[in-house]
């Protein structure tokens, strides 16, 4: 099973946890372990635990985000001569309302444009709501009868569409709120212990190179 991808500050507390480990049963072996060692020990233990706990869980958030973040399909074709088959993308954007868009260089005709639809779904959300509401907008003049049946039945499956993405973009948002909250009480805890471990570093570090004077 591979790691999960950890901070450099989870980096720099696990490998003093695994220094403690180390000396723990350095200090078993010859029957030096106190009852303070023993339970630094299991506070390391235990805290390594969680660092990798949390590591798991916020790779599972930012890989699901970042899936989401790309299943918008573009179906981009050039509006030159209407191809799609040699579009290269060559960045994005920001409209005039905020949306993130691509733009694309057609090599078969050597004409660059920018896509008309936004590349991700929450500023697709946007899109399609203001899209709707043209749409209803066009329904209070329209007089064809058989135009209004189609307007009618594009409203419905966009607005099924929408009903069908909102929750999840909603649940997404919240787990990186989430996230980033407890981000920032692990980085506290991290920073906090760090320092507690280096300090008691140097002292087992000096009870190993002076035995006999940490005892007096």
């Amino acid at each position: 099973m591979n790691q999960p991808a950890l901070k450099q500050n989870e980096r720099e507390l696990i490998k003093l946890i695994r220094f403690f480990s180390k000396r723990a049963g350095q200090l078993m072996q010859t029957g030096e372990l106190s009852a303070e060692h023993s339970q630094l020990t299991e506070a390391c233990q235990n805290l390594e635990t969680q660092l990798y706990n949390h590591a798991n869980n916020r790779s599972a958030i930012l890989d699901k985000r970042e899936r989401l973040e790309n299943i918008i399909d573009d179906n981009a074709a050039c509006p030159k001569c209407t191809k799609a088959d040699m579009l290269k993308r060559t960045g994005s954007t920001t409209t005039e309302h905020g949306w993130k868009i691509n733009t694309y260089k057609c090599r078969r005709c050597n004409t660059s444009f920018t896509w008309n639809k936004p590349n991700n779904p929450w500023h697709m959300v946007e899109f399609l709501e203001m899209y709707i509401a043209e749409l209803q907008q066009s329904l209070l003049t329209e007089e064809n009868a058989e135009l209004r049946k189609h307007v009618e039945a594009a409203i419905v499956q966009l607005n099924d569409s929408l009903n069908r993405l909102r929750p999840v973009l909603e649940i997404s948002n919240e787990e990186v709120v989430a996230l980033h909250q407890k981000e920032q009480e692990m980085d506290k805890l991290i920073h906090q212990f760090k320092n507690y471990l280096q300090i008691e570093k140097i002292k087992i570090n000096n009870h190993y190179e002076y035995p006999d004077s940490a005892q007096e």
